[in-house]
C-alpha cells in the first residue's frame, strides 16, 4: 500500500513539473512562432524549423485545432470555398491565421498553468479517480457522452462502493484475500 501510494505521487510530481515546463516555455514557442511571420528570410526559415515543436507545444495542451473558412477566385467568375486548418497552416502569414494561431498558442498556455495548477489540487485528483473509466475512455479518443461509457462508468461507482463496503465491514477477510493472489 505504501509503493501504490509513493507511484501516486510521483505520477503527481512529474504531472505539475510537466505542466510547469510547458508553460514556462511559452516566451520561446511564441518567438518562434513569430519568426514565421517575420519579414527577414533567414527568420521565417528558422522559424519554419520549428513548425512540428509549435505544433506539438498546441496538440499537447489540449486545444482544438481551429478551422478558417477561405474562398479564393479561381478565374473564369469561378471561385473556391474550403475551410483550412490554423495548425496545419501555421506558417500561412494570413492575418486571420496569424491572429488565431496566436490565439491558440495563449489558450496552450493557459491550459498548461491550469493543469499545473490541478495537479497540486487533491479534488482533481479525486474527481479524476471518481471518473477513470471516463477519463481512459477520453484518453482511447471515445466520446465521453456515449450510452456505453456511462454505462460502465455507473458499474465502476457500483464496484467501488461494494469493494469500499466489504473493507469496512470485513478487514481481515478482504486482507487475507488479497494477500492469498499476491503470493
Amino acid at each position: 500500500m505504501f509503493n501504490l501510494l509513493k507511484i501516486f505521487i510521483a505520477v503527481i510530481v512529474i504531472h505539475a513539473i510537466y505542466n510547469l515546463i510547458n508553460y514556462l516555455r511559452y516566451p520561446r514557442i511564441e518567438k518562434l512562432l513569430l519568426l514565421n511571420y517575420s519579414s527577414d528570410d533567414d527568420d521565417q526559415i528558422k522559424g519554419a524549423t520549428y513548425k512540428t515543436t509549435i505544433q506539438n507545444y498546441i496538440k499537447f495542451a489540449g486545444v482544438k485545432d481551429k478551422r478558417i473558412p477561405v474562398v479564393q477566385p479561381l478565374g473564369y467568375s469561378r471561385i473556391s470555398c474550403s475551410n483550412v486548418s490554423v495548425i496545419d497552416n501555421l506558417l500561412n502569414p494570413r492575418s486571420d491565421i496569424v491572429s488565431k494561431a496566436v490565439d491558440m498558442l495563449l489558450e496552450a498556455k493557459g491550459n498548461y498553468w491550469s493543469n499545473f495548477i490541478n495537479s497540486i489540487n487533491p479534488f482533481y485528483w479525486l474527481r479524476w479517480i471518481l471518473y477513470l473509466p471516463k477519463n481512459i475512455c477520453e484518453f482511447l479518443g471515445i466520446d465521453s457522452n456515449n450510452i456505453t461509457v456511462k454505462i460502465i462508468q455507473i458499474i465502476y461507482w457500483f464496484i467501488s462502493f461494494a469493494f469500499t463496503f466489504a473493507i469496512s465491514v470485513y478487514p481481515e477477510e478482504i486482507k487475507n484475500l488479497i494477500s492469498s493472489f499476491i503470493k
